[in-house]
């Protein structure tokens, strides 16, 4: 996932970080030229200042949001704005695939709640995104009872 965000502390750059989903790595971009990481304890980024000095950012995970915040001289700085209670609660609605499909749900609900939390992410008219987030959940539950329906037509 790649978010780009604006850093109080320097004003006259942009910055874009890009995460991965499966590792949980990532990888800071100021001004589209990749920021060095120190190889030091918590492996901060080496971020360049005017006064040509280095501020040490350390990318923290905030759950249960998959975009890390960035600590800079013991100042969080988010990089997306957190979701409201309600939509973590609506997108997260597919997760509830756990108790019925065990790993096969799971899997399928993991996925389609991180689509709709990216989904509320994003740009653009609210009831779209509403709209957007129902639309996938609904689709997650089909896919899993498409697969329930194809495992248990094999099995027998």
């Amino acid at each position: 996932m790649k978010h780009n965000f604006q850093l109080s502390d320097f004003p006259n750059s942009n910055f874009e970080i890009e995460t991965s989903i499966w590792t949980g790595k990532s990888k800071l971009f100021m001004n589209n030229s990749e920021v060095k990481k120190s190889t030091e304890k918590g492996k901060p980024f080496l971020i360049p200042r005017a006064d040509g000095s280095l501020a040490l950012a350390f990318a923290k995970q905030s759950y249960p949001d998959l975009v890390p915040t960035l600590g800079i001289d013991g100042k969080i700085n988010l990089i997306v704005e957190k979701l409201k209670w309600y939509e973590y609660i609506v997108g997260g609605l597919p997760i509830i695939l756990i108790f019925a499909g065990g790993l096969i749900g799971g899997i399928i609900g993991v996925i389609a709640s991180l689509t709709n939390f990216s989904i509320f992410r994003q740009e653009g008219n609210p009831m779209l995104k509403y709209t957007k987030v129902i639309g996938v959940t609904g689709v997650s539950y089909l896919v899993y009872l498409l697969i329930v329906t194809i495992f248990t037509l094999l099995i027998k």
